[in-house]
């Protein structure tokens, strides 16, 4: 889940939540503190941030203000609309602050708007009667005049490249977020079919999407960080949105730039594309999971189902079940089948 603050009968209590889950150290500029303050103006990327009316019942969110986008005529800094657009509750032109409401002890303040609510592509959520299909959880909010740094700097990391990679299996990624910082992972499954569970019995389900290792990569409130190439102006891969204890999970940044019509603001070409994986990039696996995937996730407890290293199939659990273990082939369609117990994806 996304960090939030508790509000008691007298005063905003702020409790950081992550997830429901230990995080484990890892190396990072400064693992998360410098990213939580009010920065002075204009702000870089990869920072605390939110709605200014991001408040559910007793309590208030924050997430990461994760990039910077742009279309012909303005620029956007780029996060989640589980972030920006509450969820899909927000109204177009709200108040985009940074801090978020959680690292201010929940109060309004309107002096933190950088930027105003200006586009986000709504989530569908399952029902008894359909599962309609997800590509992203993203939002763009305008930026003001002055109040967010127009090269695109994200902290702990710098000015990134206009160009963007692929995800492919094998790459190398760093993201710079809220909670946890700078940190480093692996992309280690592309071509993602999974729920997201977003509380309140609210679960939807997500295609074409991708997963990182290890579990330290983020924790709660990293939502809507940028995930880059590691290395010198590093090119965009995607864009961060959920997680379970050993894995985060990502938009692709194609996708995300389809949604809004816009292209990343950088410079230079930076580090290149994702290598290929030889072995995913010649097989069959991925049209094989395609035509098995309803079927494996209509088993109980399958959270998600991808194509991961050497081109093997994964099947993720969000908890052990024998019976569903019994179900499940080792081959489909002559491609290795790998179960993988990753708990509940939950959105960040």
């Amino acid at each position: 889940m996304k960090a939030f603050a508790w509000l008691n009968s007298v005063k905003w209590l702020a409790i950081l939540v992550v997830a429901s889950l230990a995080v484990a150290t890892v190396a990072s500029a400064d693992n998360g503190p410098n990213h939580k303050t009010r920065q002075g103006r204009p702000i870089s990327l990869g920072t605390s941030g939110g709605n200014i009316n991001h408040f559910e019942k007793a309590f208030c969110y924050g997430g990461t203000l994760g990039g910077l986008v742009q279309d012909s005529e303005d620029k956007y800094i780029l996060s989640n609309n589980h972030v920006l657009a509450r969820t899909n509750k927000a109204s177009i032109g709200d108040d985009i602050v940074q801090p978020g409401l959680i690292d201010v002890g929940c109060q309004k303040l309107v002096v933190d708007a950088v930027a105003d609510l200006s586009a986000f592509k709504p989530i569908q959520f399952k029902s008894r009667r359909s599962t309609p299909l997800n590509t992203v959880d993203a939002a763009i909010a305008k930026v003001r005049a002055g109040a967010v740094n127009t090269s695109g700097d994200i902290l702990d990391i710098g000015t990134p490249s206009n160009l963007t990679a692929q995800d492919k299996v094998g790459c190398a990624v760093q993201k710079s977020g809220r909670t946890t910082g700078n940190t480093k992972g692996t992309i280690s499954a592309v071509d993602v079919t999974m729920d997201v569970n977003y509380g309140g019995g609210k679960v939807a389900r997500f295609v074409d999407q991708f997963l990182v290792t290890p579990g330290s990569f983020s924790a709660g409130g990293d939502s809507g960080s940028e995930i880059l190439r590691d290395g010198a102006s590093p090119r965009a891969v995607g864009l961060l949105f959920a997680g379970s204890p050993d894995y985060t999970v990502a938009n692709p940044i194609a996708a995300v730039q389809a949604a809004f019509g816009v292209t990343m603001v950088g410079s230079g070409d930076g580090t290149g594309d994702c290598p290929d994986d030889p072995v995913v990039e010649s097989s069959a696996a991925t049209a094989a999971k395609r035509r098995n995937e309803n079927a494996l996730l209509n088993l109980p407890s399958v959270a998600g189902v991808g194509v991961g290293v050497g081109g093997n199939i994964e099947v993720y659990l969000a908890n052990e079940n024998a019976q569903t273990r019994a179900r499940i082939p080792a081959q489909v369609d002559g491609v290795p089948v790998r179960v993988i117990v990753t708990g509940e994806f939950q959105a960040r």
